[in-house]
């Protein structure tokens, strides 16, 4: 999975996180387009949420649904303010992340002797700075606000 076997233009960014006693690490695969769009191919997320899962299917849910959650807030939800009302009315220009723009997102989790654990807060914030390092991988770029803006990522 390393840059040297990643495919042409695509590139890998890894975070980790520690929240409600859960450890996660992510992995993203992304691309960036010399327009500067982003694509997310794919996310991987592993998850020591403890001793036990009541739940496996929901666990699934809930932590496809909180990377998913990430990259719609790093691609695209901005909330601007004008004399003090926000400018966005509705879902037409506060863009969620769309169902053609979402990857595939694998999870396994590790059982291990820790106690049970939260599980939707934890698996959320590390996508973030895994696609934020996997567009610096792509294009030397560093992102430093979020949303992502594209127009600082063509390639000159």
């Amino acid at each position: 999975m390393g840059q040297a076997h990643a495919a042409e233009g695509h590139r890998h960014g890894v975070a980790f996180y520690y929240s409600h006693l859960g450890y996660f690490a992510e992995v993203v695969q992304a691309t960036v387009s010399s327009q500067g769009v982003v694509k997310v191919d794919k996310v991987w997320v592993a998850g020591d949420c403890g001793s036990q899962i009541i739940n496996p299917a929901g666990a699934l849910n809930q932590c496809q649904g909180a990377a998913l959650d990430g990259i719609g807030a790093a691609l695209g939800q901005v909330i601007t303010i004008d004399r003090g009302r926000v400018v966005q009315t509705n879902f037409h220009e506060y863009t969620l992340l769309r169902m053609y723009q979402a990857p595939p997102v694998q999870v396994d989790f590790r059982i291990t002797p820790n106690p049970p654990t939260g599980l939707g807060e934890p698996a959320m914030p590390p996508v973030l700075p895994a696609l934020c390092n996997a567009i610096f991988a792509a294009t030397g770029k560093r992102v430093r606000s979020l949303p992502i803006n594209t127009a600082e990522l063509k390639s000159i």
